[in-house]
């Protein structure tokens, strides 16, 4: 601590010393406060907090190690420095124990005792400063820990995705049934956005309505067959509007008071228009996020899905001669084609 920037307490019954220790303090820059006895070093310690004290054992009303306890909770890091003219191996040890910085024994040169003071409050210094390195230390491991826990989970995260998709190609491949292709698309959603449960509902034109045509994960007569309005409830405005929209609060009114995901008893829902040139052919259900909800971020991959599952839905309702799903020579369909 710089010169002035401390404050040091003196309590010593004998006036003289009192007056030694301050000239040599003031002259070395610091601020200094007198006590006779116990009574007036608490009342100097009610008005400010000192960074050092100079303690003589032996005061009139109480002792001094005594003392030296009540400044050190007064504050845990002052500088203490006993006085005595009646030094005692027993003494020393104690005031060692209880946090005392040095032991000093009558007579001392005051030059002396500054130079104790001013050591003792470095070395204070330093080990605030090395406290405060260890806290950054700390923090900035906690941070690296937590970046390797998030790349981690972002490595994680991509693989079961780049996974999800491999598998879609590989089931894609291995049926030309529609409907199966359609579960397949259904299933790889699940599995990138932990879903617990997918529909899919196709538009229909006369009477405008969604119908039902696909389900994992919920009954098949709860889904398959059921007739939803056009332009009513979350899956009707996602399809009229031609835009996702993801709930994950089950009190809101868009899973309230929608007669069919009530139903359900989904509690959370991404759903996604099955989009394909201008047409929109349906919609591609995901409910309940088994992580608490759904993410912005998971949207991207659901249209991808969505983009996908269009495709075969428009067969399905219009050409069964649809032109097939892109396949490479192996069989494979084309993941870059999916992605």
């Amino acid at each position: 601590m710089a010169a002035g920037d401390v404050t040091v307490l003196v309590v010593d019954d004998e006036p003289y010393i009192r007056e030694v220790c301050a000239r040599a303090l003031e002259r070395a820059g610091h601020a200094v406060a007198l006590a006779e006895d116990g009574k007036g070093a608490r009342r100097e310690m009610a008005r400010t907090t000192f960074a050092a004290a100079i303690l003589d054992i032996n005061l009139p009303d109480t002792d001094g190690l005594q003392l030296l306890q009540e400044v050190r909770r007064h504050n845990p890091d002052a500088v203490v420095v006993l006085i005595t003219g009646f030094a005692t191996l027993e003494t020393a040890m104690e005031a060692v124990r209880l946090g005392a910085y040095e032991y000093v024994r009558k007579p001392f040169g005051a030059v002396d005792l500054v130079r104790i003071i001013e050591r003792g409050l470095e070395s204070q210094r330093l080990k605030g400063r090395n406290d405060e390195l260890l806290r950054e230390l700390q923090a900035a491991n906690e941070d690296l820990l937590a970046g390797q826990a998030q790349m981690r989970e972002r490595v994680r995260v991509a693989t079961e995705d780049l996974t999800a998709f491999v598998d879609l190609g590989r089931r894609l491949s291995e049926t030309s049934e529609l409907p199966e292709t359609l579960r397949s698309i259904a299933q790889a959603g699940l599995q990138v956005t932990r879903a617990r449960a997918a529909a899919v509902y196709q538009a229909q034109d006369d009477p405008p309505a969604l119908r039902g045509i696909a389900t994992i994960g919920i009954a098949e007569r709860d889904v398959v067959g059921i007739e939803l309005p056009r332009d009513v409830g979350l899956l009707g405005l996602v399809a009229a509007e031609r835009s996702d929209r993801i709930e994950n609060d089950v009190l809101s009114g868009s899973i309230a008071d929608d007669e069919h995901l009530s139903f359900l008893g989904v509690q959370s829902v991404l759903a996604s228009p099955l989009t394909w040139g201008d047409t929109v052919y349906g919609v591609l259900a995901l409910f309940d996020q088994q992580d608490g909800g759904f993410a912005p971020q998971s949207l991207d991959l659901v249209r991808v899905l969505s983009a996908q599952a269009a495709r075969v839905v428009a067969a399905m309702r219009e050409t069964p001669e649809e032109e097939p799903l892109p396949r490479d020579e192996d069989g494979f369909v084309d993941l870059a084609e999916l992605l």
